[in-house]
């Protein structure tokens, strides 16, 4: 496994969480076509405290198989469980076409997450994680590892209740890989969420783009932080991030940091950082024409997560996000 950038990333105390006793862990729901292999087995190595934490207690591990040249539409489930966290392993075989949609929506006091998604050659993933926890607090660790001229695209909704860090990495390992990670975050109430997205170019020609949206209401505080990096001998590769947090209320607070580490010249990188509050000529423009502050807001925020949830295609899961942004807009302006 890729090793996750060090707990000192901008303003997310990981240090502090992995001193807090864990909850202990459950097997994951799985359903999947018939060729798709699904056991429990050892836990993958340890490469990191985090890992460690996550890890610790003989906490059980579901693995995932899919075979290579398997080719569906039919999207492999993954579900948490109620009031617990849960371990994932994920392997893809060569030139598979796969589609993953994971969901969350465990309670607890502190949980722990893992997932770890492996793309071998050609492979093509496109992966859906709803994350909708009611826990209290969670640490949430997520890694790809993206092989020779495979291509994954990957859309996480962050819409949970809970106080946290949820840690993202992808790696491009294999000559020609790509990857896309799109995230979208609501942060309500007094919520303190960190994100960290890293994508790191370890392979000549591969392509990497981030892009982070996030709105804060209440007196939540959303981290974002991106990390692009490009390892000396990854020639001819590409490595974009986007970052842009919108806060709706005094004291949401909100925070970009885009970070790029390149070692090797013959690249192209860019960042894109900010932070906001909604833009009044906007909301002027649609009250202009007869709309309520509320449902001006609403279609505001509306179109500025749609950038990082375009992907989702799912009408039911989609009508549940807009729900949710609804429900949290209503209490906003309470």
């Amino acid at each position: 496994m890729p090793e996750f950038p060090t707990p000192s990333t901008p303003k997310i105390p990981l240090a502090r969480y992995l001193k807090q006793v864990k909850d202990a862990g459950a097997a994951v729901t799985v359903s999947a076509p018939t060729s798709v292999t699904v056991t429990a087995g050892p836990a993958p190595t340890t490469t990191s405290t985090l890992d460690q934490w996550l890890l610790q207690d003989g906490q059980p591990v579901t693995h995932i198989e899919v075979p290579a040249g398997f080719t569906s539409e039919t999207p492999v489930l993954l579900t948490g469980p109620a009031t617990a966290g849960g371990l994932v392993t994920i392997h893809v075989g060569e030139n598979a076409h796969v589609v993953l949609q994971e969901t969350w929506k465990s309670a607890g006091t502190m949980l722990g997450v893992g997932v770890w998604l492996t793309l071998g050659a050609g492979a093509t993933v496109s992966w859906l994680t709803y994350d909708a926890f009611a826990a209290k607090t969670a640490l949430v660790q997520r890694t790809a590892t993206v092989g020779a001229d495979a291509t994954l695209n990957w859309t996480i909704a962050g819409f949970s209740q809970n106080s946290g860090a949820s840690l993202i990495t992808t790696d491009l390992v294999g000559t020609g890989a790509q990857a896309t990670v799109n995230v979208g975050v609501l942060a309500s109430g007094a919520q303190h969420i960190g994100y960290t997205t890293a994508m790191t170019n370890r392979a000549r020609k591969s392509v990497g783009h981030i892009n982070q949206r996030g709105v804060i209401t209440g007196a939540a505080h959303l981290i974002f932080n991106g990390i692009g990096h490009i390892v000396q001998g990854a020639r001819g590769s590409d490595n974009q991030q986007e970052n842009r947090v919108l806060m709706l209320a005094q004291k949401a607070r909100g925070d970009a940091n885009p970070i790029l580490l390149i070692d090797e010249n013959d690249v192209t990188a860019g960042h894109a950082a900010s932070v906001t509050r909604v833009d009044k000529a906007q909301l002027y423009y649609l009250m202009s024409r007869g709309l309520s502050l509320e449902l001006a807001s609403r279609l505001v925020i509306r179109g500025f997560l749609e950038a990082g949830l375009a992907e989702i295609t799912d009408p039911t899961l989609k009508q549940e996000l807009f729900k949710t942004i609804d429900e949290t807009l209503v209490n906003a302006y309470a």
